[in-house]
């Protein structure tokens, strides 16, 4: 009679203390993992206390407000991580079969982008598409869509060159050079890239050293010089510096679209195209993209295109 193989210690009715400690992990704490699947603290700490009871080990270490991962801990998070994606995989082969968008879907987006217009593509596309919930992260941190559970990300880059990541290029961020009618009148309006030296541009940029701002010609780019007595590291403030007179601002134009349609902003040099880079939707390869996902994807074609097109969409 064979030997019958020793039993995992870990059974089928451990998967939401694994769902509890991944979260706790990822969301730095009981009470943002609480939130996330919708239970009490007090709840999320049980399961992972009995996690732990079952394996004989000690995973985190707790503090009033915070969870760090032991040695043992980190060594199960990657495990769990893995476990975890296999058994979506497995979920997701079953649910291809109606093939219909529904689930949780986890988007990554760029703070100021995903304040104006991320979350609002991802709201209208809920109203298409109800079956559908949505948990977007707008913030500037680049994220592991694969190590931190996300479906997909909107990241703007010169280029993105990602073999474990599918590519789709949405629209070009597309930047352009504005003020307000009142700075104008004050100061004059710039008619070559070269006369930006003689007024105040507000700067993207952390030291007081002057700045560089490129703008496409035939044969490549050409670098011009800038300073002013303004600067930020955050375009939102950079946009309300401009509106108040402060001075010539680069900002994208996804940033400044009703400002530009009141009139409280002006383009400038318009026919010197400033050097832009283009606006990416990325997610994971997988063997089965989960519909919901493929959804969005094309959503954000469409929605983006229409909203700051022309743009070219491509995939790599």
């Amino acid at each position: 009679m064979p030997k019958r193989k020793k039993q995992s210690p870990l059974l089928f009715e451990e998967v939401m203390p694994l769902h509890a400690f991944v979260r706790a992990v990822e969301d730095g704490g009981f009470s943002a993992a609480a939130r996330r699947l919708g239970l009490t603290p007090s709840a999320v700490s049980k399961q992972v206390a009995h996690l732990e009871a079952r394996l004989g080990a000690r995973l985190l270490r707790r503090t009033t407000h915070h969870v760090s991962l032991t040695e043992a801990g980190s060594v199960f998070y990657r495990h769990c991580r893995r476990v975890l994606a296999e058994m979506e995989e497995a979920a997701l082969a079953v649910t291809a079969l109606d093939d219909r968008p529904r689930g949780l879907l986890r988007i990554s987006a760029p703070s100021v982008l995903g304040e104006l217009h991320v979350g609002a593509a991802a709201v209208a596309f809920q109203e298409s598409f109800p079956d559908v919930q949505v948990d977007l992260d707008a913030s500037d941190r680049v994220v592991d869509l694969v190590e931190e559970g996300f479906d997909l990300a909107i990241r703007i880059a010169d280029a993105l060159e990602d073999s474990t990541l599918i590519v789709r290029r949405l629209v070009p961020e597309e930047r352009l050079l504005c003020a307000s009618p009142l700075y104008l009148q004050q100061r004059g309006i710039p008619r070559s890239p070269e006369e930006l030296v003689g007024h105040d541009c507000l700067l993207f940029k952390r030291s007081r050293s002057t700045a560089e701002w490129r703008f496409v010609e035939r044969d490549g780019t050409r670098s011009v010089h800038v300073a002013g007595h303004f600067q930020a590291n955050n375009n939102v403030v950079l946009r309300q510096a401009v509106v108040r007179g402060r001075g010539i601002a680069n900002l994208p134009r996804y940033l400044v679209l009703e400002e530009l349609r009141t009139g409280a902003l002006v383009p400038l040099l318009t026919e010197f195209p400033v050097a832009s880079r283009d606006i990416f939707l990325v997610y994971p390869h997988r063997k089965l993209v989960p519909a919901k996902v493929r959804a969005f994807a094309d959503f954000c074609v469409r929605y983006f295109r229409s909203l700051l097109g022309p743009g070219r969409t491509q995939e790599h």
